[in-house]
Parts: C-alpha cells; structure tokens; sequence
C-alpha cells in the first residue's frame, strides 16, 4: 500500500484506503483558521507586555520573567495544567505571590490581546470548508494550549468562525503539555474519551501538528498545495498527508460513502 502514496497522489486512492471512517475532526487555529504576520505580532506583543511589566522591576526582570514562562510551556507535565505552572513560574521570577501573578498575567492578557488583532487575517477556505463541516461531523479546536479559553474563542471569531460550532476547545487551563508533545494529543483523546483511529487532526504545520501521529491520529496538513502528497514522520502510528482545503472536503466526502 505505501507504493500507492506517491507524489500527485489521487484523492480517491486515499479515500479508498481508509480503514477506519473519520467519526471526530480535530482542528488547530493558528496558520489552519487564522494566520498572522508573525514578526509584527511579535514585536507588538512583546513590546507591550514588556511594558506593563517594566514598572515592576524593570526590563531585563521583564523579559527575565517572558522567556522563563516561554521555557515553561516546552514542557511537559503529569500534574499541573499549563496555566498553573506559568503562573508558578512567573511569580517566582517577578518576586511575586501566587495570587499576584495570576491576577496580573489575568488582567495584563486581557488587556493586551484584543489589541493585536490587526496582525491577524483568515485563511483562505477554511472558514468555506467548516461551515460544510460541522454539519457532518463533531469538531473539537485543537490549539495550542497556550492562551485562555476566553482569548481562544476572541481569536477564533477573528477567523470569521463562531466558536460555538466546536463542541470543546483546549486552553491553558485545561491542558498538560504545549504542541509539539505527542502527550497533548493523547491527552486529548483521553479528556474527551476518542479513539486515535476514529479522528483527524487538521493542521498547517508539519513540526507542531504531526507528532499526533505517534498516537494514533491521522494528520491532513492544509496549505496552498497543489498536489496531494503522503508525509513521512518519525514514530509515526498513522498516515499523513498535505493538500488543499477543497482536497480535504473531497477525501472526506468520498470516504464517507
């Protein structure tokens, strides 16, 4: 079978492979649904962050205290929630207590974030595809975990998307490990009570979104491809492929009968 999956591949050899139907699509944000101009995103954000947090010790504290609670997020946990150990961390570099960090990380997010919407733009199709989708199958949000329930629903409506067509969302507060880590996906599965061989992750980047792959899911990554292609990746117990969103509607209609 793996002869069939070469470059230029047809939808229909694909669709005709699949054992197993897709039951449940899950589904990240950023660069699949919303795409941003990185650099100036960036440098906004960290430009005011820095700001709000100058007046407390100064910038190298701030930034001392940005980057720890980036570092934090690589890991991965088996008790915490994200936001539990950013908020530990945080406080702990800006000599704060508890309470004082989450009411400010709380506060200076809110702040922050509704500012930066004009760094970011829908992605062509994907608000076309979900409106088809939802009527055919549950959608989970699958982002990464990195940002609370309340700014992942503010982004996902700057899409163009009402988040209410998702019947749950991962956020910081809920989750124990960032993408890349296969352990966010298996978490998932288990939150949610899913089997890896029933659902497909649709994603837009190869390093954040294939490592689902080592626990069963199967990955279509969307982009401005012109060509259906199978990917290759390490550890790997599920195919994946890249394509066109309108390629993607295709397979999956045509392996729904």
């Amino acid at each position: 079978m793996r002869n069939q999956f070469r470059k230029g591949l047809q939808v229909t050899e694909i669709a005709s492979n699949l054992e197993v139907p897709v039951k449940r699509l899950l589904v990240d944000l950023d660069g699949t649904l919303l795409a941003n101009r990185n650099l100036a995103l960036s440098f906004d954000f960290f430009r005011r962050a820095i700001d709000e947090l100058k007046p407390h010790g100064g910038i190298r504290k701030a930034l001392r205290a940005l980057f720890a609670i980036q570092k934090e997020l690589g890991k991965q946990s088996n008790a915490a929630t994200n936001d539990v150990r950013v908020v530990e961390v945080f406080a702990e570099k800006m000599d704060w207590s508890l309470e004082e960090a989450r009411q400010f990380l709380r506060e200076g997010v809110g702040k922050i974030f509704p500012s930066l919407k004009r760094h970011f733009y829908p992605v062509q199709g994907a608000k076309d595809f979900l409106e088809w989708a939802k009527d055919h199958y549950p959608l989970i949000l699958a982002t990464n975990p990195v940002w609370p329930q309340s700014v992942v629903e503010m982004r996902v409506r700057w899409a163009g998307i009402d988040p209410a067509i998702f019947q749950s969302l991962t956020h910081v507060r809920r989750m124990r490990a960032c993408k890349p880590a296969a352990q966010y996906y298996q978490e998932l599965l288990e939150q949610e009570g899913l089997r890896a061989e029933e659902c497909l992750l649709i994603g837009d980047n190869t390093r954040m979104d294939l490592p689902a792959t080592r626990v069963g899911i199967r990955v279509f990554i969307v982009g401005r491809y012109k060509k259906l292609k199978r990917l290759e990746f390490s550890g790997a117990q599920a195919p994946a492929w890249r394509g066109s969103y309108s390629m993607l509607k295709r397979l999956l209609e045509e392996s729904s009968g």
